[in-house]
């Protein structure tokens, strides 16, 4: 089974905890992401999808601030995944971003992204640019809501045994809340969102796209100091 996977870059909740900050500072944190996972693949001649069993994948998250400038690292670590059909695939992944902001409260970020995934007898590598657009919107009481959306341009390495170039488009919505600290941690932002990250990768064959969706619910945590 060849399957497709890959998720956009946006800095998303991870600038949340830097919302109010005026001078340098770092969050490290955790997110929680619920996958349902519905990928493609082919059965007589024609391309069909081939959804996964659901997996709770943590992906840990680094970001700094200064001034108006802003930066990020994320990991999706190697996770397997199982279909419906039984079939066994692995994937990761691996972003860098930077940012601007525009407003206190939007950024635009630009970056470059890796993704592997493993099936049984297939490799399939990607990597390339990415585009995004996050933002945040205060509730009052420390209550924010918060807000990504990303596309990029991804192609296959040469290392690939499977070669197709995609297209995504990501895009994420959740509250967050925000508690302040008295101790060297300046703050710890508890996240709750909806994530969609879908790849349209080109002529998986002759004429036909293949599709692939990844969803589900985040949770996060992060601590700005």
């Amino acid at each position: 089974m060849k399957t497709l996977f890959i998720a956009a870059a946006a800095l998303g909740a991870a600038t949340l905890a830097h919302a109010q900050a005026s001078g340098p500072s770092v969050s490290v944190g955790l997110r929680a992401w619920h996958t349902q996972w519905d990928t493609f693949s082919y059965a007589g001649g024609n391309v069909i999808q081939a959804p996964a069993d659901d997996e709770l994948v943590w992906l840990p998250v680094i970001s700094a601030r200064w001034h108006n400038f802003t930066g990020s690292m994320s990991l999706y670590p190697n996770t397997e995944y199982t279909f419906f059909d039984g079939g066994r695939g692995k994937r990761k992944e691996f972003d860098v971003n930077f940012g601007y902001y525009l407003t206190p409260g939007v950024a635009v970020t630009a970056g470059y992204k890796k993704i592997e995934q493993a099936g049984a007898t297939d490799v399939y590598r990607l990597s390339g640019p990415v585009l995004g657009l996050s933002g945040t919107a205060p509730l009052g009481r420390d209550f924010s809501l918060y807000g990504s959306f990303g596309m990029g341009w991804m192609k296959s390495t040469g290392d690939s045994t499977v070669k197709f170039d995609a297209d995504y488009r990501l895009s994420e919505l959740g509250l967050a809340y925000t508690l302040p600290t008295a101790t060297f941690v300046k703050a710890v932002t508890f996240t709750l969102g909806y994530r969609t990250q879908v790849l349209t990768s080109k002529d998986a064959l002759p004429g036909q796209d293949g599709r692939d969706l990844t969803q589900g619910f985040t949770f996060g945590a992060l601590a700005s100091f």
